[in-house]
């Protein structure tokens, strides 16, 4: 056997045990699933689902909109492990998102300036691309470019002190839609899912003319199991 051929079988002995030894710690689907019901992972989502009703309810009191819909999220991933790739920086993440639904009449852009004072109230800090100098300048171009085109539509986006996660402002017009947000389907990798959608067909019946309907959303990361040392 040639010096050539020994170098290339050495080096696919090598590669087969760094793929082994890379997926040798990747959960099984009874592993990741009996981890994401455990009663440290359900406790989380309560915790979390509650921290983010509170920030939602202070963005919202005293506010011009009226709450139509609530939907929820709850989602839980096993990490993915490649001999060929870094993997996944977890080896489980469980995720919790909420989308309130609100109506509101009169002038949308009053509306969301409302909105906007609400949040800045409670503390939450606007994110620089996603201000309300950004939809007030969208509305003042009549959502086109000096040529005609039509401008994306903005959004409201704040950032919640002390947390990774963010507090999300939309709204519904013709040109852009509000739908459900997505549930995933329960395949590998995804090990939990808990979705409470809104039926919006019925959602936009309800609407009156010249009602707006608008969402505000938050969202966060509440568990993760990282991979063993």
């Amino acid at each position: 056997m040639t010096p050539r051929r020994l170098v290339t079988l050495a080096t696919a002995a090598v590669l087969l045990l760094t793929l082994a030894a890379c997926g040798s710690d990747a959960p099984t689907r009874e592993e990741a699933s009996r981890e994401a019901e455990s009663a440290a992972a359900r406790q989380a989502s309560a915790s979390s689902a509650e921290q983010i009703s509170i920030v939602l309810v202070a963005v919202t009191r005293a506010s011009p909109l009226r709450p139509v819909a609530t939907s929820t999220l709850d989602v839980c991933h096993a990490g993915a492990t490649n001999g060929l790739w870094p993997h996944d920086d977890y080896r489980l993440s469980c995720g919790l998102s909420e989308i309130r639904y609100f109506e509101a009449d009169g002038d949308l852009l009053d509306v969301l300036r409302e909105v906007d004072k609400r949040a800045k109230a409670a503390g939450l800090m606007p994110a620089t691309t996603s201000a309300i100098e950004e939809v007030e300048r969208y509305y003042a171009a009549n959502g086109k470019t000096e040529d005609g085109l039509l401008l994306p539509l903005p959004g409201l986006s704040y950032l919640v002190p002390g947390s990774d996660s963010t507090v999300q402002v939309g709204w519904s017009q013709d040109s852009n839609p509000l739908n459900n947000q997505p549930v995933p389907d329960l395949t590998w990798p995804t090990v939990f899912v808990e979705a409470h959608p809104v039926d919006f067909d019925t959602l936009r019946s309800g609407l009156r003319r010249h009602q707006h309907l608008v969402t505000i959303s938050s969202g966060t990361t509440y568990y993760e199991v990282p991979w063993p040392s």
